[in-house]
């Protein structure tokens, strides 16, 4: 298959959002597709090692060289066993509909996006403090319990916050809030400056369709934590 065809993104980021939608469709479908559980079994496996491993080297500041060695060879192993499971049991199977095909492979660049719908929940949001006035922020869709993840209606996550001395009230609708930041990724850092330590940050978060703005989700509980 030519490299510009190649229905396997290039980016680490486009890659875990793709091998998460995709699999999470084969084990919905896999009785209606046909397809053994013990065919899936070895890619959920190489999926547990990797995933962990892409989460770790996202912390640019902690992680070793030797993270960054062990995401990579589990990167082209989990590729390679995905590559052959989709030549196997997906590209001629009878089974599943063409429809569903188009969906498990996409295009790596879409000259006309795919319609999606309307979102419909908030994110679940974890926000912690760190030192110099920053605040590490980790989104995830209700059912991943352990782990930080988009939205699959959704291309980033948006923040609407103001920072005020703790004691103080903020205004409760987020579009009267001063400040905005936008993340396509779970995971990211508010940076609210060394001056604004020991004020409380307030925020608002939502995920949002940057090309549909009408099909956004709805803002969350006003989120609080205390800047260190």
């Amino acid at each position: 298959m030519p490299k510009s065809l190649d229905w396997i993104p290039k980016r680490d980021d486009d890659i875990f959002n793709k091998q998460r939608a995709y699999f999470e469709r084969i084990v919905a479908n896999k009785v209606a597709w046909g397809i053994p559980d013990g065919a899936i079994a070895p890619l959920l496996t190489l999926q547990a090692e990797y995933e962990p491993l892409y989460w770790k080297i996202q912390d640019k500041k902690n992680r070793t060289g030797g993270d960054v060695a062990a995401y990579r060879d589990c990167k082209k192993r989990y590729i390679k066993a995905w590559r052959a499971f989709h030549k196997e049991r997906v590209v001629n199977n009878s089974l599943i509909p063409v429809a569903d095909k188009v969906i498990l492979v996409g295009k790596e660049r879409d000259t006309e996006p795919t319609p999606r719908g309307k979102i419909t929940t908030d994110p679940v949001i974890g926000l912690k403090p760190t030192s110099g006035g920053d605040i590490e922020v980790a989104v995830r869709v209700d059912k991943d319990q352990t782990r930080s993840s988009m939205h699959t209606l959704a291309d980033a996550v948006e923040c609407r916050y103001t920072l005020m001395p703790v004691g103080e009230v903020p205004p409760d609708d987020p579009e009267a809030l001063g400040k905005t930041q936008t993340s396509k990724k779970a995971r990211f850092i508010i940076h609210c400056g060394a001056k604004n330590v020991g004020n409380r940050l307030h925020g608002f978060f939502r995920w949002v369709n940057l090309t549909r703005p009408d099909n956004n989700g709805p803002w969350s509980d006003v989120q609080t934590v205390v800047i260190a």
